[in-house]
């Protein structure tokens, strides 16, 4: 019976417009986080292509590795707070549709007058 209240459903309104700005917060900073970890990655492959000896190239390969360890679960980091940001946008579509149609619509009058 909560859903079809109209004063739960203001509040969960503003709920979520909170929930939302904050992950769009969480989202840019991660979001910067993956660039420099994406920009860090592609010099350490640079090296390593640009590597002479064994034993140089054993070494850039296993920073590579970790650099591309990281950004891979940086990225998970992003996609999952992109998955939570996509749900909270369609639960406050529900809720503002739902508010709009519990609201009570003004109601106009029709004089019949005699003919």
């Amino acid at each position: 019976m909560e859903s079809l209240n109209l004063e739960y459903l203001e509040k969960r309104k503003v709920e979520l417009e909170k929930e939302i700005e904050r992950l769009k917060e969480e989202e840019k900073k991660v979001r910067e986080l993956y660039e420099k970890a994406k920009k860090l990655e592609d010099e350490a492959y640079e090296a390593l292509r640009k590597a002479k000896s064994s034993e140089e190239m054993a070494k850039l390969e296993l920073r590579y590795h970790q650099i591309s360890g990281k950004r891979r679960a940086i990225e998970e980091k992003l996609n999952e707070i992109e998955m939570k940001l996509r749900g909270a946008e369609r639960e406050l579509e529900e809720v503002k549709r739902r508010i709009e149609y519990l609201k009570p619509r003004p109601v106009k009058w029709v004089e019949e007058r005699p003919s």
